[in-house]
């Protein structure tokens, strides 16, 4: 009986390891709430997903008509759920999804440096508190879309590569992170196989099965951009590759915009990536094991790389041509592994006192976080419930004086407060800002598009943009003196929010 019990004890996870491992699922819920409340990349990444199964009704005229081929494997898995049980539940669904996974892996993957549950989650509060990425507008903890899924098997990944002789099981799962996310999966796998580089067998063999098993996807892709030559015919436009690097996301792709641009978006981060860097060239020396002066080593060359791209972004900074591979994504993760290895270096430090090493952070942090955590949660459920009367009403009214195929034009200045209007009033809306496609041939439709509306919503109802449906436009009082005189009446007002209806343009 003794015996039995003490094997009991041996094998029952103790309540220190339990209590860790909610603090970090509580961590994790709080930066990816379960609410349905679908955020801006949600509701882009959904559509086109629930598209990709579905169909759509009006393709002509709806806003979300990105056919990218790199999101097959995520549009048909997220678009089936979609189908099945709807929007808001495969929302609550994923998120918890993607925080139970994010806790297991992120366990596993500070577990190979002597660090716990807890550690991991000190590391994530840290991250939300400074922001989640250096550079490039990145993050880990939001909602959920696919490259999500590519993290967290990219993370696990890593844990096998650090821990096991063998790297068959860590490249099929860098494959499978690529079917998903082709950016993430794919500068992982490299950015792992040079953490092994010193196995030069194992790498060789790793690289021919893993250049295999994605060879379909990324010819799909290859094919996509090599048959595509509509940019050599739109000479009225910019090309492509500005219209989605600079003009459409600077945030993600270009630095280099302008001087005060990077001075004030960019250079930031680089403050912070120097003396992370010298961190762990410091840690590359006198780290406790070898396996933290090793991952010191390799962690030094991702920061480093993050100071090199700055070099092709620089050249590249009039064009835009390498934008589409966003070079900065990496910071992200990068910032997550750079916080592991500190705390590990300082709880090997701190010995038998690693206990009041981890009691101190979680006191200075754990306030902060659930403040601004907290409030952030509170303002977005708040304002979902200010707006919902209103948007109810607009979107019953438009149910009621259109027909399914009629196009709704939403005022640019207000389109981020409607992102989900085409998922509930199930008409089309031609264009958002938000919603832009990758391929050339879509990109420039998207811009035209775009200008369209712009000069609509500017200067009223004057010449054919092109939408041959009925039109409603979707505005406020503020708009409503310029286009009432050309495009037509008010016909629906609630609060805020006016309905014009006009004929086809």
């Amino acid at each position: 009986m003794g015996a039995t019990r003490a094997k009991q004890r041996l094998t029952t996870p103790g309540i220190g390891v339990i209590a860790g491992t909610a603090v970090l699922a509580v961590a994790l819920l709080a930066l990816i709430p379960p609410n349905g409340i679908l955020s801006d990349n949600e509701e882009n990444y959904f559509a086109l997903a629930a598209r990709f199964v579905a169909g759509t009704s009006w393709p002509g005229e709806t806003a979300v008509f990105d056919v990218s081929p790199h999101r097959m494997l995520s549009d048909t898995t997220l678009g089936a759920l979609i189908w099945l049980i709807g929007y808001t539940p495969s929302q609550i669904v994923t998120r918890l999804l993607t925080v139970a996974t994010y806790t297991l892996v992120l366990t596993g993957l500070f577990g190979v440096f002597a660090l716990s549950a807890l550690d991991a989650a000190i590391a994530v509060m840290i991250m939300a508190l400074i922001g989640q990425d250096l550079m490039g507008g990145e993050w880990l903890f939001g909602g959920y879309e696919a490259k999500v899924t590519a993290y967290v098997l990219v993370i696990a990944a890593l844990r096998l590569v650090l821990t096991k002789e063998r790297l068959t099981a860590p490249v099929l799962l860098f494959v499978l992170a690529t079917w998903f996310h082709f950016l993430v999966g794919g500068f992982w796998f490299i950015a792992a196989m040079a953490l092994r580089l010193s196995d030069r067998r194992q790498v060789a063999a790793g690289g021919a099965l893993y250049a295999l098993l994605v060879a379909p996807l990324l010819i799909a892709i290859a094919w996509s951009r090599v048959a595509d030559h509509s940019a050599a015919a739109a000479t009225d436009i910019p090309p492509p590759d500005v219209i989605y690097s600079i003009i459409r996301e600077p945030h993600h792709q270009s630095p280099f915009l302008s001087w005060a641009y990077f001075h004030d978006r960019w250079l930031p981060g680089y403050v912070m990536a120097a003396p992370m860097l010298i961190g762990c060239i410091w840690l590359a020396s006198n780290g406790a094991t070898r396996r933290l002066r090793v991952t010191a080593v390799w962690l030094a060359g991702l920061l480093g790389y993050l100071f090199l791209v700055l070099i092709p972004k620089f050249l590249d900074r009039d064009t835009g041509v390498l934008g589409k591979f966003y070079l900065f994504r990496p910071s992200s993760l990068v910032e997550l592994l750079w916080l592991m290895l500190i705390l590990a270096a300082a709880v090997g430090i701190a010995g038998r006192r690693a206990w009041l090493l981890r009691a101190a952070l979680l006191a200075a942090i754990v306030p902060i976080f659930c403040n601004v955590q907290g409030g952030r949660l509170l303002r977005e459920m708040n304002t979902a419930e200010a707006a919902e009367d209103q948007k109810a009403q607009v979107v019953k009214a438009v149910q009621r004086i259109t027909k399914p195929g009629d196009v709704v034009l939403i005022d640019p200045d207000v389109e981020m407060q409607w992102l989900d209007f085409e998922r509930r009033a199930g008409r089309p809306t031609w264009v958002m800002w938000k919603f832009a496609p990758t391929n050339d041939a879509e990109l420039i439709t998207w811009y035209r598009r775009i200008e369209a509306r712009q000069e609509l919503f500017d200067h009223g109802c004057g010449t054919d943009i092109g939408i041959a449906h009925a039109i409603v436009l979707l505005t406020t009082p503020s708009a409503v003196a310029r286009l009432t005189a050309t495009c037509g009446p008010v016909v629906f007002r609630a609060g805020q929010w006016l309905l014009l209806r006009t004929s086809p343009l």
